[in-house]
């Protein structure tokens, strides 16, 4: 018979989100939400939430209530969220304005910002988005026309929607960054605490794709842990520890 107290482990494919927001001024006291961006990597669809659609558009263009509580709303059902400059930007715009509306602010979800990958695991010139694009030679950015941002500042439509399509170009580049970076995001959150999968990759997901790397291990104080390597995304992990009294050494 069912134990009214039981836990009931429910498994799935993780959600992870890349998200963009574009803004009319850096500083949220400033400025207001034009456009924001997202999409799951396991669905094709990025979705879009633009201050037209919001329902007061047409009585004040500088309303972004509705765009930033559909953008929570949107990251809220991510179990992992990627961005670009996004912990030091996004994250803190979007809570800034959540604050405001007297809204609850969006909580500790496992972020991992693109950036801070680029700026300690890669040695470039700068870490800006458009410079890793362009070395890993994968599609760039698009350009910003700065009369038209003035325009999509000021509500003019046509000029708002030129703001929309550049922020889904970012939101595509910066996932094929995330699939790049990969192997390089040491912090990645384990993706096998929602699969339930047990003898897969924790960074990809992907069964069967982990090869052990011969003597090769991670070693502790007092213990050490097989490294793994997998075939998939190119990312490093590591088995079960064994303790140093465990260790035979003939």
């Amino acid at each position: 018979m069912k134990n009214d107290n039981e836990v009931i482990e429910i498994y799935r494919v993780p959600k992870i989100a890349v998200f963009d927001i574009e803004v009319s001024n850096l500083n949220a006291d400033f400025g207001h939400m034009i456009a924001g961006c997202w999409k799951f990597l396991d669905e094709n669809k990025v979705e879009v939430r633009s201050i037209v659609d919001s329902p007061t558009f047409l009585d004040d263009p500088t309303d972004d209530r509705w765009v930033v509580e559909e953008m929570a709303k949107g990251l809220l059902n991510a179990d992992v969220l990627f961005g670009w400059y996004s912990t030091r930007f996004d994250m803190p715009y979007i809570n800034t304005k959540l604050l405001k509306y007297g809204m609850q602010v969006l909580p500790g979800i496992p972020h991992i910002d693109g950036w801070r990958v680029a700026k300690y695991k890669m040695k470039l010139t700068n870490n800006r988005l458009a410079t890793v694009l362009g070395y890993l030679e994968l599609s760039d950015k698009t350009p910003l026309d700065k009369s038209v941002w003035v325009k999509a500042i000021g509500g003019h439509r046509e000029s708002i929607k030129y703001v929309v399509d550049h922020c889904v170009q970012d939101v595509l580049s910066t996932e094929q960054a995330y699939y790049k970076l990969r192997p390089l995001m040491h912090n990645h959150p384990n993706v096998n605490l929602t699969t339930g999968k047990t003898e897969a990759c924790p960074t990809c997901g992907a069964v069967g794709s982990l090869t052990k790397q011969g003597i090769r291990f991670r070693i502790a104080r007092t213990r050490r842990y097989q490294r793994y390597l997998c075939k998939e995304c190119g990312s490093w992990s590591h088995g079960k520890a064994t303790n140093v009294n465990d260790i035979h050494i003939s």
